[in-house]
């Protein structure tokens, strides 16, 4: 008897071709970058292989035995009926989301049976404002394990460390980002642009990345002598130069991507820099973060009064960033799940049993 068991969101035909094979999820379980994995490298991180297992909803159809598992999670949205539980015995049912919708998606799903089951779902993160009656518990970041960028520049950290100099932070603040959306649908280009425009004697760090199309998306929202500033000419940076980058920032800027959250909060933190990050007010994650170190921005406010105060906070009290990086610590060991955190994993079932 497996005691966890997550049927994956079957939102994409992962039956048919390569991805329908064992070969494919047996890769997956261990390399995949799919985001309703997260869940399930959690798991693993925790209680190992022996006591997890990975499925597809159509894999419930043709068992030639009952399936017994303690924790049922059932990705949304999926096609998951009746039919498909009664080839499997479980304890405990919870369903969870890991798509970067507002609210719960249950996209062709037959909720009116999903919720006779649980009134249990997990999502990314939680907004005060949803008007759920479902009980919304955290789903943990999506990264998957053999994949942890973030991971490898710490574990380099490490090792360089006792033969380093301490690092003197040159830039004011470090950013890299592509131009995707419109300046006023996308804080990520508002931000550099008004930088670039209110504060050019300021050291940035970085600037806007992509491929021709993206840049000449851009030059129908910025006047080209900004943009030229901001524009460095690469489709993208390697995540140990843009690591490296952020170490030398004094200030990183954690802007809303396709959700509410990003790893760039994450990742500033470690990298020791003072985050100035979205209004995150309305949100709680499986991660607290230390929004008393962090500098907020709301939807339409100026991002320059923001890192302004950040590095106010960072001349005045510059232990902070490794107050910061020590409330990550206590979550995840150096970017990664672990046993060495068992904090996450009580705040993960607290929530849900």
């Amino acid at each position: 008897m497996k005691q966890y068991t997550v049927v994956i969101s079957d939102v994409e035909d992962y039956d048919s071709g390569f991805r329908g094979t064992k070969t494919f999820w047996w890769l997956s379980s261990y390399l995949g970058a799919y985001a309703q994995l997260g869940l399930y490298w959690f798991l693993i991180a925790y209680f190992g292989r022996s006591k997890v297992q990975l499925l597809r909803p159509s894999e419930l159809l043709h068992r030639s035995s009952k399936l017994k598992t303690d924790w049922l999670f059932i990705g949304l949205p999926t096609t998951l009926n009746a039919q498909h539980l009664a080839n499997i015995q479980f304890n405990r049912m919870a369903l969870y989301d890991a798509s970067d919708t507002n609210e719960l998606n249950f996209e062709f799903s037959d909720r009116e049976f999903l919720t006779s089951q649980t009134d249990v779902c997990l999502k990314n993160w939680r907004d005060d404002r949803w008007n759920e009656t479902m009980k919304i518990g955290l789903l943990p970041i999506k990264r998957p394990p053999w994949n942890n960028r973030l991971r490898t520049a710490l574990n380099l950290e490490s090792i360089k460390q006792p033969f380093a100099k301490k690092q003197t932070k040159t830039y004011d603040v470090g950013f890299v980002a592509r131009p995707t959306g419109s300046l006023t649908t996308n804080q990520r280009l508002r931000w550099l642009v008004e930088i670039k425009q209110q504060r050019p004697n300021w050291k940035l760090w970085g600037g806007l990345v992509g491929g021709a199309y993206m840049k000449n998306v851009a030059q129908q929202e910025v006047a080209p002598e900004v943009l030229d500033a901001l524009w460095l000419n690469k489709k993208k940076i390697g995540f140990l130069s843009y690591f490296a980058g952020l170490r030398q920032s004094k200030v990183a800027l954690a802007p809303s991507g396709y959700a509410p959250w990003t790893y760039r909060h994450f990742e500033a933190m470690y990298a020791g820099c003072m985050v100035v990050s979205n209004d995150l007010s309305h949100y709680d994650f499986l991660i607290p973060f230390p929004r008393d170190t962090m500098v907020e921005v709301g939807d339409r406010e100026a991002v320059v009064p923001a890192i302004e105060r950040a590095l106010t906070l960072l001349e005045n009290s510059p232990t902070i960033v490794d107050e910061n990086r020590k409330t990550l610590d206590r979550w995840l060991d150096r970017g990664k799940y672990s046993r060495r955190c068992p904090d996450t994993l009580d705040r993960f079932f607290g929530q849900i049993s």
